[in-house]
């Protein structure tokens, strides 16, 4: 019988699987000028992941986001990532 996937091979495997969106999410977040248009950015980011892999991973999804973030040096835009109240498949805050 197969191990299950530790934490961090789990989060490892993740993050190979959604290089993309990863990428082009933090691109698009941290490009943002307002809180306002940040939001936005965050929830169409989270929306769309869920519109292609559904919700079962969003969360993952979203620690990988910070993460991507707070690489890239916008560590106010990981935070608001972080603690972005995301509402299911509908990308509302």
């Amino acid at each position: 019988m197969p191990k299950a996937k530790s934490g961090a091979a789990a989060a490892a495997s993740a993050r190979l699987a959604y290089l993309l969106e990863l990428a082009r999410g933090s691109s698009h977040i941290g490009s943002t000028l307002t809180p306002e248009s940040e939001k936005r950015a965050i929830a169409e980011t989270l929306a769309e992941f869920c519109q292609a892999y559904g919700d079962a991973q969003v969360a993952l999804f979203q620690q990988l986001l910070a993460e991507e973030l707070r690489h890239r040096g916008k560590r106010d835009a990981a935070a608001a990532v972080a603690h972005f109240k995301f509402a299911g498949g509908s990308g509302r805050p």
